[in-house]
């Protein structure tokens, strides 16, 4: 069941990030994950997927998963990264904005946490970027689920990273998932 609710989870989501650390989180060792495209840094007892690896439904628009070492009978915590292609450049806030107002109308049980601003790196650029925090739940026989999100645009290329965990999930699990996506750096 895992696997199902991470494939459909990762349709909600997208990708990007930020080089800051949650100060909360655990002491644990940091890795860091890179491709042409992005870096991000991950507790090393976090384990990655990749496409070859990732469960079947996986939207093909997914560059990467990060699973929690901390195994949860009804969900596993994880990050995600989507990668997508828009017709024409978009302000990152626009964009934001549309994919929030999206989950929003997608969500069943859709309670906005927080939001604000972040910087990255884009192109070696700082750039500031929106994190939403929100919970949902795709239908109603799954449990609520807690989402991270960090939206980021590079010219039409879209990125968003995504953190999926139970809002009961222990605290250093939601602040490493958070480091996660906040981390993300596009090249």
């Amino acid at each position: 069941m895992s696997a199902v609710l991470i494939s459909t989870l990762i349709l909600l989501s997208g990708c990007s990030g930020n080089g800051n650390q949650n100060d909360k989180s655990s002491t644990e060792k940091i890795q860091v994950y890179e491709t042409e495209y992005v870096t991000m840094s991950y507790p090393q007892d976090w384990e990655i997927m990749e496409s070859k690896d990732f469960p079947t439904g996986t939207p093909p628009s997914t560059i990467v998963i990060f699973k929690a070492n901390i195994k949860n009978e009804l969900f596993i915590a994880n990050v995600n990264v989507a990668h997508g292609n828009l017709p024409q450049s978009v302000n990152p806030g626009d964009y934001a904005k549309q994919v929030i107002a999206n989950q929003k109308a997608t969500l069943q049980n859709y309670k906005e946490l927080n939001r604000e601003e972040v910087q990255i790196s884009i192109n070696g650029n700082p750039v500031n970027v929106t994190v939403a925090a929100f919970e949902g739940k795709r239908i109603a026989t799954d449990p609520i689920i807690r989402f991270i999100q960090l939206y980021a645009v590079k010219d039409t290329q879209t990125y968003i990273a995504t953190a999926a965990m139970l809002p009961t999930e222990e605290q250093s699990v939601q602040y490493a998932a958070e480091d996660i996506v906040k981390s993300l750096n596009i090249k």
